[in-house]
């Protein structure tokens, strides 16, 4: 019974660390997403950077979670293309570039 009780708290424990690097990943993808959005939307440079980045975090994902790689790669795809924007437009609140701008034209 108590080699039981081990095994079910081991499992328990495998899911909880699991769960927290699937959150901790996904965060990561999250914000990478943005950045990589932020800077091909300005222009600014460090794009292939954060291309490679989402790479390597988007492969972790779908190499742990693989029955969930296909919804997600759609889903990732959606996002970032929504947070492409023209930053003449100066409208976007979710952009840390456009805020600054709309701040400095406002001071």
């Amino acid at each position: 019974m108590e080699d039981s009780m081990s095994a079910h708290r081991s499992t328990r424990k495998h899911r909880s660390n699991q769960q927290s690097r699937l959150s901790a990943l996904l965060e990561r993808r999250d914000q990478l997403g943005a950045d990589w959005a932020e800077r091909v939307s300005h222009g600014l440079q460090g794009v292939g950077e954060l291309t490679e980045e989402l790479m390597v975090t988007e492969w972790a994902l779908t190499e742990g979670w693989p029955h969930l790689s296909e919804a997600w790669l759609i889903q990732w795809v959606q996002a970032d293309a929504r947070k492409l924007h023209d930053p003449d437009s100066n409208d976007r609140t979710d952009c840390r570039y456009c805020t600054q701008a709309r701040q400095q034209a406002s001071a």
